[in-house]
């Protein structure tokens, strides 16, 4: 059934300013010597739930706690069903970041090659030629498995981080590594590896990757050949210095550029200086092949087509450059030296710039918790960053504690600073719906394409439309926000097309059920679960309550809960009905600015 409605929710103004104060239970700690006289305990025969006194005692019936557990799993995973919410409040913020932080990874390599085997038997038991599939595992296989591994996984701390470092380290799969799902499955999972590890060892193994080496063309660069006039290739010295580690401006701790004594900004690096790093990432090439009926080893200039892209590229001493090399801040790596020696110093080199900390710890803060962090928030990052309290620069696990439980990220009082907050980017609605509500696959699969996602959402891991992510961190709209001097990323993305699309696959999720297309065949389709909320679904207010819980973390404005309520008053009666009281809270929820917007 579809529902078709002109409202002003899903016309999501360019500001960032939609807020209600959160509930909080702190205040409310205070029993000791206190008398209650209470009614009797309430239960309706048609509820499970019953109206007990004690929960004024206790705080069991104030959702305070559950609200802020709520809002945090936004921030440090893709959301969390009602259980993990609990689980949190329960636990303490500090705690489950320690759990979570203490598990063994979730990795998506070994589940390519199974996947790819099952989608093989699957598409010859339905009557497909097998020799019209690739010969190797592509894109939509590595799309099964980061589904599968998401959805099943108690390790969601780490699949958030890792989604927020594919986008700041970025390849993509709008090349040709879409055929190359294995590639794809293990340089992701190299944040997967090292999401709570140092970020000195993600700097050096995206250096190395194959997947990285194709895609920014350090795979298979020579030195220079005076005969040919060639030179070594500049794309990923650049990128390295402009997107992965220091930036374009020498900055100051709390993310501000510095300046010169005319208060002119300082640029990091100059063309002289990718010129002379290029002669560094000179000499790479595959380091094994897959079975194939041309060769046995690897050698330089073979390329990806045969290359086993699970393996990290070597170096060939015959193609590095060796002449000494000027880099950064009168640092020089002599003459002669081993190629892999030369990477590991100009790694170590960017890895020990004093930009690193606040130029990646802005970005990790804009993806995960607001787009206008204050210079303090960067400051106090950068410092974890910088020492961890044990001496060790780049530690991840202190950066992720520094991000996540920053009183500017924590505190009701900062909800309502005009600065506070972030468009949630509209892959991460589509997982927090996901996870919030819960879904259930009659194949036991959760394989998911991401064809209609992508195409309506411009937005999927590993897909972005080039090395600069989706959007860039110091986008800025036209009008309000830009006028105010704030940024807001994510609308980069924003526009005609995604607004509508977004609010069509909210209507594919919420209304029809679909919450993924594992292909074509429905055997495959993975659906949204809403028995959860059948018997809420009696009492409209109820349902309007767990919903925003789930969605909203205890933000949905009066404004926003009055309209749902109204529309969904009417839908009274058996089951189908309360269905369709479901199907349209959740759809409304999730086109209100209330969702798209987390304050």
């Amino acid at each position: 059934m579809r529902y078709l409605f002109i409202i002003t929710l899903i016309v999501f103004q360019h500001s960032i300013t939609f807020a209600q104060p959160e509930k909080s239970s702190d205040s409310l700690n205070r029993s000791n010597g206190i008398v209650v006289t209470t009614s009797s305990n309430y239960h309706h025969p048609s509820w499970s739930q019953s109206a007990s006194g004690i929960k004024t005692i206790d705080k069991s019936g104030l959702e305070g706690k559950l609200d802020d557990a709520s809002r945090f799993l936004i921030q440090a995973a893709f959301g969390g069903n009602l259980q993990t919410i609990q689980q949190v409040a329960d636990e303490g913020f500090e705690p489950w970041l320690d759990e979570q932080m203490d598990m063994e990874p979730s990795l998506l390599t070994p589940l390519i090659q199974p996947t790819y085997d099952d989608y093989k038997q699957y598409y010859i038991d339905n009557g497909g030629d097998p020799d019209d599939l690739p010969y190797r595992p592509w894109f939509d296989i590595f799309s099964f498995a980061w589904w599968q591994n998401n959805l099943t996984t108690n390790d969601i701390l780490r699949h958030r981080i890792a989604f927020a470092l594919s986008e700041i380290l970025v390849i993509s799969a709008n090349s040709e590594l879409y055929d190359f799902g294995d590639g794809l499955a293990n340089y992701y999972d190299i944040f997967n590896r090292n999401a709570f590890g140092n970020y000195k060892d993600i700097l050096m193994e995206v250096t190395l990757h194959p997947a990285m080496g194709y895609y920014l063309s350090h795979l298979d660069n020579p030195k220079a050949d005076p005969e040919l006039n060639t030179h070594p290739d500049e794309n990923y010295a650049r990128e390295v210095m402009q997107l992965f580690s220091i930036g374009l401006y020498e900055l100051n701790p709390d993310g501000s550029r510095k300046t010169d004594e005319n208060g002119n900004f300082i640029p990091t690096y100059h063309n002289s200086d990718i010129k002379e790093f290029a002669k560094v990432f000179t000499g790479l090439g595959i380091g094994a092949v897959v079975p194939n009926e041309y060769v046995d080893e690897p050698d330089f200039g073979y390329g990806i087509w045969l290359a086993d892209m699970t393996v990290p590229m070597v170096m060939y001493q015959d193609y590095h450059e060796t002449s000494q090399k000027q880099l950064l801040n009168g640092f020089v790596i002599p003459a002669g030296q081993n190629g892999m020696t030369d990477i590991e110093q100009t790694i170590d080199l960017l890895f020990n710039h004093p930009n690193v900390g606040p130029f990646i710890g802005r970005k990790l803060i804009q993806l995960l918790v607001k787009s206008n962090p204050s210079p303090e928030y960067i400051a106090a990052v950068t410092a974890a960053f910088n020492d961890n309290g044990s001496g060790v620069r780049g530690d991840m696990k202190a950066v992720i504690k520094a991000i996540l439980l920053n009183p500017e990220a924590r505190e009701c009082s900062w909800m309502n600073d005009p600065a506070q907050g972030k468009l949630l980017e509209p892959f991460v609605r589509y997982m927090h719906f996901t996870n919030g509500i819960g879904v259930n696959s009659p194949s036991g699969k959760y394989w998911n394409h991401g064809y209609y996602a992508y195409e309506n959402l411009k937005q999927y891991p590993l897909a972005s439309p080039s090395v600069f992510n989706f959007f860039l961190p110091d986008f800025q709209p036209n009008g309000p926000i830009a006028d105010a001097g704030l940024f807001a990323p994510e609308f980069q993305i924003h526009n005609s097309q995604t607004s509508i699309g977004y609010v069509n696959m909210a209507d594919v999720w919420a209304i029809d059920e679909i919450n993924s297309w594992g292909w074509e065949n429905q055997d495959l389709n993975v659906y949204t679960d809403f028995s959860a909320f059948i018997e809420d679904a009696q009492d409209p207010e109820v349902l309007i309550n767990k919903l925003d819980l789930l969605l909203t973390h205890g933000t949905l404005s009066d404004e926003t809960r009055a309209i749902i309520k109204q529309a969904i008053q009417p839908y009274e009666g058996g089951m189908n009905q309360r269905m369709n009281r479901i199907h349209l809270a959740a759809y409304l929820i999730m086109i209100s600015p209330d969702y798209v917007i987390l304050k």
